[in-house]
């Protein structure tokens, strides 16, 4: 029977890459012949082909393929968002990034009903990515708006806030038992890590606030609705999850510390604008390396991230959710070669580089086997833990 499971989840993958590879055909396809088409027979073709693999998708789940009916519906999303796209420039929309932006808000918008419509948890994963690549675009809208730098600090605390309407949404799910709970759990899980791992480049530190930076009017406002949906969404959800007695009080204040903290970290980053980075240039004595207050931050904001990956790790497990772990687990992995490859930046040279790869191919070797044994017995645990239950 474990076989069989296996099996249908790799067939699963495989045609769910199927459906990328289609997708990318048929935008390739269209895009080599798309002067020679009339505009009618563009939007025919677009639209006959979406709503074709929604169907497909449908037929498929219905007679009992799973898998090949959530790569159909996978596809059909990824043609969705290609039809907009390309009606759009048919009768040739701006090109801007806002432009670009409200393009991609209808694109997630559909995607997101369609999971919903077609109860589809593979869907809502194409509508979250979309999601993301929309914020980063409205961001970008609010730059070319002004004309102007404006603080990379604001898409942060944007990423940030839909972290906290994730878990929000996930909480709602779970209060429901709907299957889609995962999935936000998941995305919550990864908002949160992926976040903390881009701060954890001390690079990148004195540059979220930088001097020149402007406070753009439309930019603030959109945080500011952002950021009061995802509280709606967060106090409503523990209030319905807590009714129900789903959530235990210590899981719920761990993700407010946790946000609190990020949120104090984001902040602190003010303090290092423009500082010039070289972290062993300042510990071999360099006057043009890290200040002590640059150097401070970045080595709290790692610390943090590291406990954030083993609170990560520990919440799947106590939840019974092999998929959190593994994704603790490979950020733990991402996290250490990152480091590793600062290392080898900063001691660039013949001697010191032979003994930096010679010392680090052996952690790696080392801690490659610790780890992947460290996850199979997480995973086991939760699996025995859940079965038990």
């Amino acid at each position: 029977m474990l076989k069989n499971r296996k099996a249908a989840s790799f067939g699963t993958i495989v045609a769910i890459f199927g459906s990328v590879l289609i997708a990318l055909g048929i935008a390739w396809l269209i895009a080599q012949n798309w002067h020679q088409m009339p505009a009618p027979l563009k939007i025919f073709i677009l639209l006959a082909a979406t709503i074709g693999a929604y169907t497909a998708g449908t037929i498929f789940r219905i007679r009992g393929y799973h898998g090949i009916g959530k790569a159909l519906l996978v596809l059909g999303a990824l043609l969705y968002t290609l039809t907009i796209f390309l009606i759009a420039q048919i009768f040739s929309t701006s090109v801007s990034f806002q432009g670009t932006a409200w393009l991609l808000l209808l694109a997630w918008v559909g995607v997101f009903a369609s999971a919903y419509i077609f109860d589809s948890s593979a869907s809502l994963v194409v509508a979250l990515a979309e999601f993301i690549v929309w914020l980063v675009m409205q961001y970008l809208a609010f730059i070319e708006a002004k004309d102007e730098l404006i603080s990379p600090g604001i898409l942060a605390f944007y990423l940030l806030a839909t972290g906290v309407l994730l878990y929000g949404l996930s909480l709602w799910h779970r209060s429901k038992n709907q299957k889609f709970a995962g999935v936000y759990q998941w995305w919550t899980a990864f908002y949160f890590l992926f976040f903390t791992y881009i701060l954890s480049f001390q690079t990148l530190l004195p540059l979220i606030w930088p001097k020149e930076a402007i406070s753009s009017t439309p930019s603030i406002i959109f945080l500011f609705f952002l950021a009061l949906l995802s509280l709606a969404a967060f106090v409503s959800g523990i209030l319905v999850s807590a009714n129900k007695n789903i959530v235990e009080n210590k899981e719920t204040f761990g993700v407010i510390g946790i946000v609190g903290l990020l949120a104090v970290l984001i902040g602190l980053t003010s303090f290092v604008s423009n500082d010039r980075i070289n972290l062993f240039s300042w510990l071999f004595g360099d006057s043009g390396g890290a200040s002590t207050k640059l150097w401070a931050l970045w080595t709290t904001i790692n610390i943090v991230f590291i406990l954030l990956i083993l609170a990560v790790i520990f919440y799947g497990t106590w939840q019974r959710l092999p998929k959190l772990i593994n994704l603790g687990i490979v950020f733990f992995a991402l996290d250490i070669i990152t480091r590793y490859m600062g290392f080898v930046m900063d001691l660039w040279g013949y001697t010191s580089l032979s003994v930096i790869f010679i010392i680090g191919g052996g952690i790696l070797l080392v801690g490659g086997w610790f780890i992947e044994r460290w996850r199979k017995n997480l995973v086991m645990r939760a699996k025995l833990s859940a079965k038990a239950k």
